[in-house]
C-alpha cells in the first residue's frame, strides 16, 4: 500500500556501478578525467547546468503492480521499454481492481457503488468468455480499474523526467504514489543523481 493505493513498486536491475559510470562520462565530456572521484558532488553541479546527457547512460528496470488507468499515462514516457500483462492472450480470471483511495474518501456508498460496478463488470467478462468470445474480445467490457502489471526500462534522465512530472501535486493520485516509490528508490542506488528531486 504505497499513499493509500494497492499498488506495488520493485526495482529489478540497474546499471551496475551507475554513478562512477555516469561521472566518467561526464569527465569525458569536460576532459577532467584525472579527477574522477574527487568531487563528491559532481554529478549533481552538472545536473544544476543543464549537462544531463551524462545520466542517460545509467538505466534502472522496474516491475509496477497498478492499474490499467497509470499504465495508459505511464508508456507515454516513450524513451522506454516496456512489458506489460496482456489481457488479449490472459483470461482475467480473478477480479482484481485498483480502487482509487479517493473513492473511500468520498464514504461507503462511493465504495460500495464503485465494488458494484467492477463486479459487473468481472460477470459480464465471464459471461462473453462462456458464450466462447475470445478474450481478446471480451476484455473490452474490464474497466480502467483493472489490476496490470508492467516492467519498465527507464535511463536514469527519463527517470528524473518521470519524477518531475508524476510526482507532482498536479499528477494522477495513483501514479504519484507509484512516482514518489520511483524517486524513493531512485535516490537510495544513485543519490548523487537524485538527490535534488
Amino acid at each position: 500500500m504505497i499513499n493509500g493505493y494497492d499498488v506495488e513498486v520493485k526495482l529489478l536491475a540497474v546499471t551496475p556501478e551507475a554513478e562512477r559510470l555516469i561521472e566518467s562520462a561526464g569527465r569525458l565530456c569536460w576532459d577532467t578525467q584525472d579527477k574522477t572521484g574527487t568531487v563528491p558532488d559532481r554529478i549533481q553541479k552538472w545536473i544544476e547546468i543543464g549537462h544531463e546527457s551524462m545520466v542517460e547512460h545509467a538505466c534502472a528496470t522496474f516491475y509496477i503492480r497498478a492499474s490499467r488507468v497509470l499504465t495508459h499515462e505511464l508508456v507515454r514516457h516513450r524513451l522506454a521499454s516496456y512489458s506489460q500483462r496482456s489481457q488479449r492472450y490472459v483470461k482475467e480470471s480473478e477480479l482484481r481492481y485498483i480502487e482509487p483511495a479517493e473513492i473511500k474518501e468520498w464514504g461507503e456508498s462511493a465504495h460500495e457503488r464503485f465494488e458494484e460496478v467492477m463486479g459487473a463488470c468481472w460477470e459480464a467478462y465471464r459471461d462473453l468468455l462462456s458464450k466462447g468470445i475470445k478474450p481478446e474480445i471480451a476484455r473490452y467490457v474490464l474497466p480502467n480499474a483493472c489490476e496490470t502489471q508492467i516492467i519498465c526500462t527507464w535511463n536514469f534522465r527519463e527517470i528524473r523526467h518521470i519524477i518531475k512530472l508524476r510526482a507532482s501535486k498536479r499528477a494522477l493520485p495513483e501514479m504519484r504514489a507509484v512516482a514518489s516509490e520511483i524517486r524513493r528508490i531512485a535516490k537510495e542506488i544513485a543519490p548523487q543523481v537524485f538527490e535534488d528531486l
